[in-house]
């Protein structure tokens, strides 16, 4: 607590390990809970002082995993298994900060992972919340919904083979004739 705080510590308890196994505290790890704490506030910062009308891309893509985050965490918070939304969360904090999407989808974004890791780090949480301009103090905020629509996936990833060795993917329209798939494939 005294070399981390309370949000590292809490962040770094509940990720380890379900509720009913024993928590094996080792530096290593809370160095690499704190380390990853730091870098979901540089993405906060980094969101906040983005150009607001510059254009981004894959608006649709981040807010479709954000929707899927939500739904995910949120049935792990529900379920007691804390770990396995932080594990999620962990890969959100990534999708995120390779994003290329418009200030208004990432702020989005980070508003909605600080409501996510809110429970388990209520300190940052609110700081995240203020810095990017949230109305009053986030646990008084709604807890995010996930979009139904959102989860649906309309596109599917197949990879390309040649003589057995994996070359490359695509992504084509779910629905798409098995005929056009082929002929792009080629």
């Amino acid at each position: 607590m005294k070399q981390y705080g309370a949000d590292t510590a809490r962040w770094f308890v509940m990720s380890d390990s379900p509720p009913e196994r024993d928590v094996e505290w080792t530096a290593a790890g809370a160095e690499a809970a704190s380390k990853h704490l730091a870098r979901v506030w540089s993405l906060c910062d980094r969101i906040a002082g983005m150009d607001k009308s510059a254009p981004g891309e894959g608006d649709d893509t981040l807010l479709r995993e954000m929707h899927k985050t939500i739904a995910a965490v949120t049935a792990g918070i529900e379920g007691f298994a804390f770990n396995t939304s932080i594990a999620k969360l962990y890969g959100f904090t990534n999708t995120l900060a390779k994003s290329k999407a418009s200030y208004a989808a990432q702020r989005e974004a980070v508003m909605v992972l600080a409501q996510l890791m809110s429970p388990m780090t209520p300190h940052l949480a609110e700081d995240i919340w203020a810095h990017q301009g949230g109305e009053g103090l986030i646990v008084d905020a709604n807890w995010p919904v996930a979009d139904p629509v959102m989860l649906i996936e309309d596109t599917v990833t197949l990879p390309i083979q040649v003589n057995g060795k994996r070359r490359d993917d695509i992504t084509v329209p779910k629905d798409m004739d098995k005929a056009e798939v082929e002929a792009l494939a080629l």
